[in-house]
């Protein structure tokens, strides 16, 4: 078995794998096909909690029970690539409020710089959370915002042995105890 990674926006990742260029595609459930394409079957991982990354002395920074709803006032931070605003905008909303979105980054690390500069506020899967001593990360155990990550194959071909194993070595993974 050869493994090579390939990263693609999501629809080029599902057009790669309709055409049989690739075997497998990752992605946020928001980005999969739906479950009702008859070309894939789609295998959730895992769900990320995604957690609010504040500035440094931020007013909230040590609040207890902090909510998403406590932070509807402030500048959003949004992530500029794949699903990232409609994540952010959808959990948002869910806590009953639109975010205004001050700035837009494509990666974590500039969206955690941002943030540490002091121009708004983002959510941030916890996966991606690369320390910052400038920023504050916090849990939202009330709203519990989470991305969800899935994996995606032609139809029949999760029996198949090399994307089997593939499969069950994400899984694995998936269900490890986190770090």
């Amino acid at each position: 078995m050869t493994v090579r990674v390939r990263e693609a926006e999501a629809e080029e990742a599902y057009e790669l794998l309709a055409a049989g260029e690739v075997d497998l595609a990752l992605s946020l459930a928001a980005q999969a096909p739906s479950a009702t394409d008859p070309r894939f079957t789609c295998v959730p991982l895992l769900a990320d909690p995604l957690d609010v990354a504040l500035p440094p002395g931020h007013a909230l920074a040590s609040a207890e029970g902090l909510r998403l709803a406590d932070l509807a006032a402030e500048p959003w931070i949004f992530g500029g690539s794949g699903p990232w605003s409609d994540i952010t905008r959808t959990a948002c909303e869910a806590a009953g409020f639109r975010p205004q979105r001050q700035h837009t980054a494509a990666g974590w690390t500039a969206i955690l710089a941002m943030v540490e500069a002091g121009t708004g506020v983002a959510l941030v899967p916890r996966m991606a959370v690369v320390p910052r001593s400038g920023v504050t990360m916090r849990e939202l155990p009330e709203d519990r915002p989470v991305r969800h990550v899935v994996a995606a194959v032609r139809r029949g071909a999760a029996q198949g042995a090399a994307v089997g194993r593939v499969l069950d070595a994400l899984r694995a993974v998936a269900s490890a105890p986190s770090r």
